[in-house]
């Protein structure tokens, strides 16, 4: 080892050794294939619960077209234009819903399953999704025993963020729910061993998944890889692996950035009457966001809760009492000096919670 590549070493933030390699060296068995098995319970069970909930009844997503007509959906965004939204309209952030929530519902659509079921089918497939997601990265950091990181994935897929929207704007939960596979392909390439292009081509392609419906909270989420990366490569990789990863971002995000752009141009800007910064920051308060619970769409209440989930996470005392236990108990961690990847995690505290889905 060169003096120049021993001090880079030396300047890097601790990362720790793979849990899976240290696990395999010492005859534990590797969690792999038992990620999958829980993935698998923690589904069903979510999709049991969903399921008994107003069986046969459809909920409101955002875009009813993706649920009811997902072939016409698809028809319609070759056009800025859509005639049969409201006497006709420009196309409001539609694009965002086409990749992944829209050919969900279109094999959900071609396969005659009702659309009440494959909304239940998607919502536990994202919970699933996020459960897997955060036991694997902290896996591959060394974070915690086995058992603790499986209580940790039940925690972060069921934390009131996405609880209090996955009900109404399921895609807004994606980005977060899938921003721990955004980090994993970086954990090996930010070391040094993994190759720095398929990490990044890896970690686009989850990007790719995120979705558009709702740009800043993809944005939002894209801070926690893009952290990850200034936290703990260095040198000519940290340049490289940025480069990459960049360029990969910009091609899993430009099929709903550009239409984007061409709806801001010509659409009629409502945000100013619907979501004024007074209203959508209100509720924003420190304990609130530590808990997941300051999302401003929980807090309506027109004589009926407009969200139920989200006024159950707001309003019921057990539910805040153990959201606010939750909360120390992650800030008891990030405080240990010890803690594996804490360098990247207390960066990651400060970036903002996500906002609604439209």
């Amino acid at each position: 080892m060169t003096i120049r590549a021993a001090a880079e070493r030396l300047a890097r933030p601790p990362m720790p050794v793979d849990a899976g390699e240290r696990e395999g060296k010492s005859g534990r068995p590797v969690l792999r294939w038992g990620v999958l098995r829980w993935a698998a319970l923690v589904w069903l069970v979510a999709f049991l619960v969903l399921l008994a909930n107003d069986p046969g009844r459809m909920f409101f997503e955002t875009k009813l077209s993706v649920d009811l007509d997902p072939a016409g959906f698809y028809a319609s965004l070759s056009h800025l234009m859509d005639p049969r939204n409201t006497f006709g309209a420009l196309n409001n952030q539609a694009i965002g819903y086409a990749m992944p929530m829209g050919p969900f519902y279109l094999l959900g659509h071609l396969a005659h399953v009702p659309v009440w079921l494959t909304e239940r089918l998607w919502l536990s497939l994202i919970i699933a999704v996020g459960f897997a997601g955060l036991v694997k990265l902290a896996e591959a950091l060394g974070i915690g025993s086995p058992a603790s990181r499986l209580l940790a994935g039940l925690v972060f897929a069921l934390w009131p963020t996405f609880t209090i929207v996955i009900g109404s704007t399921s895609s807004a939960a994606l980005p977060g729910m899938l921003a721990p596979w955004a980090v994993l392909p970086l954990t090996t390439a930010a070391r040094g061993p993994g190759g720095v292009v398929r990490a990044a081509a890896r970690s686009g392609v989850v990007v790719l998944c995120m979705s558009g419906v709702n740009a800043t909270v993809t944005l939002e989420a894209l801070l926690l890889p893009g952290l990850f990366i200034l936290a703990y490569a260095r040198g000519r990789r940290l340049v490289s692996l940025a480069a990459c990863w960049g360029v990969a971002v910009v091609m899993a995000t430009a099929w709903w950035a550009l239409p984007l752009l061409l709806q801001g141009k010509y659409a009629f800007n409502f945000l100013p009457y619907v979501e004024q910064a007074s209203t959508t920051t209100g509720t924003e308060s420190a304990a609130a966001a530590l808990r997941g619970a300051g999302n401003w769409t929980a807090y309506l209440n027109l004589g009926t809760p407009w969200l139920p989930a989200g006024w159950a996470m707001v309003s019921t005392p057990m539910a805040i009492i153990v959201g606010a236990i939750a909360a120390a108990c992650g800030l008891y961690g990030l405080a240990l000096r010890s803690m594996p990847a804490g360098t990247w995690l207390r960066l990651s505290m400060d970036a903002p919670e996500r906002g609604t889905g439209s």
